[in-house]
């Protein structure tokens, strides 16, 4: 019954993901462990070369739902002074809507205190945006409807920016990822492109450290999401780490899912996560975290990994 209705309101669908997509970016529910995704000034915040994967498969089982895969790599030079990394990604919408990206980073870090590091960072990078507009089913309604008749593939060039605090037990952060994006807007009567800025998404990222005992650390962490048009959005997270091996995690995302994580820290070099999303009107989501640090931490490492 859901898949047939989700075929009836398709085309519907097509329509608001190519007005509105520039709207909405991948989501992330292990944000906290590689928040690069979201904040260029997080690049190098561990302090050794670091590869991190996500694969996520949102609203799984559901025809066409949408799937996000990321490569991340960065790393910080050798005084801690600067961070940078370079991301490939890509992002499928109903078997209709891919973009696949490249994203560079780069940030300054300051230390303010004995144990406080502020990063000042930025984003650049680009997508191909591919919107296959004649395979979508439309029925009796395709002979009449130009909006499905040529498929779209452009280039769109982005920007980004963000400030990132953290010490041994705290961190906090604010960014806007995408300050510019470029997005094509096909004009059908005639026939030419044209471009538009996109509205801006911001991101309030917070998190602390408890440390109980050698047996337990209690990590609870806020992410706040907003942009134009849409309501605020928060991610309320706490996770406990046992013996920093184990970390068993519980995540509310207001007005739309509950979410539960495992992160298994398997070595010094390599961690596994997995989170499920438990959504109030859709499908579950699954989202896979493989993170690997490469070489060996510089002397004097001004970075705390609180996460």
């Amino acid at each position: 019954m859901i898949k047939h209705f989700y075929k009836l309101l398709l085309p519907i669908f097509i329509l608001i993901s190519i007005k509105g997509y520039t709207q909405s970016l991948p989501m992330y529910s292990q944000y906290m462990y590689n928040m690069t995704n979201i904040n260029p000034a997080y690049a190098g915040y561990r302090g050794v070369p670091s590869l991190a994967f996500v694969w996520r498969e949102q609203w799984a089982g559901l025809p066409g739902a949408p799937t996000t895969k990321s490569i991340t790599y960065d790393a910080s030079n050798e005084d801690k002074h600067i961070g940078f990394g370079v991301q490939l990604y890509d992002d499928r919408y109903v078997n209709v809507i891919r973009r696949t990206g490249l994203n560079l980073y780069y940030n300054l870090k300051f230390p303010v205190s004995e144990k406080g590091v502020i990063s000042m960072g930025l984003k650049g990078g680009f997508y191909n945006d591919l919107k296959l507009l004649t395979e979508v089913n439309t029925g009796a309604i395709a002979s009449y409807d130009l909006a499905y008749a040529v498929n779209l593939n452009k280039i769109v060039p982005l920007a980004g920016a963000g400030i990132y605090y953290n010490d041994d037990k705290f961190y906090m952060g604010f960014s806007a990822p995408d300050v510019i994006v470029f997005s094509n807007v096909h004009n059908y009567k005639s026939d030419s492109s044209l471009y538009q800025v996109n509205d801006i998404h911001y991101f309030f990222t917070a998190g602390y450290s408890f440390h109980v005992n050698e047996e337990l650390s209690i990590k609870p962490s806020i992410l706040l999401k907003a942009v134009s048009g849409a309501p605020l959005e928060l991610d309320m997270n706490t996770n406990l780490w046992l013996k920093n091996i184990i970390g068993l995690g519980f995540s509310y995302r207001t007005s739309e899912s509950y979410l539960a994580m495992v992160e298994v820290q398997v070595t010094p070099q390599l961690r596994f996560g997995y989170s499920y999303d438990m959504p109030f009107k859709l499908p579950n989501s699954n989202e896979l975290f493989l993170r690997i640090e490469v070489g060996k931490s510089f002397p004097n490492n001004k970075s705390y990994k609180i996460f």
